[in-house]
């Protein structure tokens, strides 16, 4: 990972940087509101389970007050005398006391707004009274219902679409035994719905339901049909024991999510639940992460723009530089660059400028004295070789003059006048190499006629890629000078002198100068070696080491001059020149 971050640009890293920044308070907002979330959800399941906890004994304590009222009036006098001795009475009476009962009907009907009417059955006068009408009869259906067991025993039960409550006496019926009297107490449909609706707290998609315990009624507001079956079938997948306990869940139709609490009551066999869309309680809190992640997605946004604005005003003046560095790395002293800007990198810009410029100057000065330099040491060098065969020639020429020897002093005087014309023509520093080899060439035609034939002279031919190749004048007629100086000059015969070409590789030519002298031991060759080495420290040069050190300066420091012990014997001098690309 840290060799990845170390690979980076700064643009990335700049991004990377402004992340890691931002990112912790993104993550602890969206925490937060996952907390905050987590938090409404259990107040809201806390509320609901308040809600219906609150609705269902509410429903408990209207229903307990009817059927303590439903017995009390079963067991009434009134009711009792009708339903007992009616044929005895006549019928002022009877009809006083039908009156009496009636009155009673219905103010128990009247005494809660979920009694729909109150109906009283009497099998004595084979009629019905109820709190709504004068004259009724119950039909027998119905009436089979009243007297079932099971809806006896049971507090609520429904009958043709309607949520009955009923009492009889005496409360023991004997097979095929009609009871004195039997009660029936309608509830108000309409008037359960609206409190359950009101239970539902009217949120939009919510509802709530009222169940049987055997699931063979249900009463609902505001919820669909599907969703009721889905309630229901959860119910008869729970346990009974979880049944009889309050509980919230979350339940799924239709890709919609609601949240549900329910509780179980004894005392009427019910369950009472309340259903509440999750997105329309967690809006709220969903419209809020929504906005985080729209503010996160904008200072993402914000944050690259940023980071590319602070790119541009800081790493491509940067990059610029460094890629300005780069070329003058390469030797390339003529780059400027500009900033438009009036800030640092401005000052910057120009202080680089002015650097540049002040390191051409001083190049081109250095580089001036230099070449200066080295066109006087050129010409020191030279002045010291033109004197240096004056003696030795004048004196071979009187020699023969007194001798007599007019066609050698002729001879003498021809190549005389070839090396003193080389030497003193022009003062042009560089020659074409075989007009170098025709003057070595004239100087050993002048030492043949000094040794009388006492030295060999073995002399190779220049190469044809190399005749016209400039090189400094006079570096071959010094060396050889020197091996008829210091290795033939004692030799009274047998004396060689061997000058040899060869091309080490196409821009390189070895010239060799070999002699026989028996005069040079290991320590002169040493020393001799060794001041080659260190010519170009030297004050003052000479021979050749004048030779070694112009072939330096012009070919560079791996051309030059080296000496070894020859095959044949003596000292073997090795010239090194270069084809330049000039040639």
């Amino acid at each position: 990972m840290m060799k990845v971050m170390k690979s980076l640009t700064i643009y990335p890293k700049l991004v990377l940087s402004f992340l890691l920044m931002i990112i912790p308070i993104y993550v602890s907002s969206l925490m937060m509101n996952q907390s905050g979330q987590d938090v409404v959800q259990k107040q809201i399941s806390e509320s609901m389970a308040s809600r219906v906890h609150f609705y269902m004994t509410s429903l408990e304590t209207e229903l307990a007050r009817l059927t303590r009222l439903k017995l009390e009036y079963v067991n009434d006098d009134d009711l009792l005398t009708l339903g007992t001795v009616a044929e005895r009475l006549n019928d002022f009476e009877r009809s006083r006391t039908i009156l009496a009962v009636k009155n009673k009907l219905y103010l128990l009907k009247s005494s809660s707004p979920f009694v729909k009417n109150v109906q009283l059955y009497i099998p004595a006068l084979d009629r019905s009274i109820n709190a709504n009408n004068y004259d009724d009869t119950i039909p027998e259906e119905e009436l089979n219902a009243i007297l079932d067991p099971v809806n006896m025993n049971s507090p609520i039960f429904s009958l043709q679409n309607k949520l009955l409550l009923s009492g009889v006496y005496p409360d023991a019926v004997y097979v095929n035994r009609q009871p004195v009297l039997a009660m029936e107490i309608e509830l108000s449909l309409p008037e359960i719905e609206r409190t359950l609706s009101s239970m539902a707290g009217g949120e939009q998609g919510g509802g709530a339901a009222w169940v049987n315990a055997d699931l063979r009624w249900q009463v609902s507001s505001g919820i669909e049909g599907k969703l009721l079956e889905e309630f229901t079938d959860t119910l008869r997948s729970q346990h009974e024991e979880a049944l009889l306990e309050p509980g919230q869940f979350m339940l799924d139709l239709n890709g919609i999510s609601y949240f549900v609490a329910h509780e179980y009551s004894s005392v009427l066999d019910t369950t009472l639940a309340v259903f509440v869309p999750a997105k329309t309680v967690l809006q709220p809190l969903n419209k809020h992460r929504d906005w985080i992640w729209i503010v996160s997605f904008v200072s993402l946004l914000l944050t690259i723009i940023f980071s590319y604005w602070i790119h541009r005003l800081i790493h491509k003046p940067i990059k610029r530089l460094i890629g300005s560095f780069r070329r003058v790395e390469k030797g390339d002293l003529s780059v400027r660059i500009y900033h438009r800007n009036q800030d640092e990198f401005h000052y910057l810009y120009n202080q680089y400028n002015n650097m540049l410029e002040r390191i051409q100057v001083l190049v081109h000065e250095v580089y001036e004295q230099q070449i200066r330099s080295q066109q006087s040491e050129l010409k020191q060098l030279q002045s010291q070789i033109n004197p240096h065969f004056f003696y030795n020639s004048f004196f071979i020429l009187q020699g023969l003059v007194r001798m007599r020897e007019h066609e050698l002093a002729d001879r003498m005087f021809h190549h005389l006048g070839s090396y003193f014309q080389f030497i003193t023509r022009s003062g042009a520093e560089s020659v074409p190499l075989t007009m170098e080899m025709k003057h070595a060439v004239s100087y050993v035609e002048i030492q043949k006629i000094r040794f009388s034939g006492t030295v060999e002279v073995e002399l190779g031919e220049v190469p044809e890629a190399w005749e016209r190749v400039m090189v400094p004048r006079l570096i071959v007629q010094p060396l050889i000078e020197n091996a008829y100086m210091y290795g033939l000059e004692n030799k009274l015969s047998g004396g060689k002198l061997r000058i040899r070409f060869r091309e080490a590789t196409e821009v390189e030519l070895h010239i060799e100068v070999e002699d026989n002298g028996d005069s040079l031991d290991e320590e002169q060759l040493f020393r001799l070696q060794k001041s080659l080495a260190s010519s170009e420290r030297a004050m003052e040069t000479t021979g050749i080491l004048n030779v070694h050190r112009r072939l330096q300066l012009k070919f560079g420091q791996n051309c030059g001059l080296s000496v070894s012990r020859s095959e044949l014997g003596g000292l073997k001098t090795q010239i090194i020149i270069r084809r330049m690309k000039e040639d």
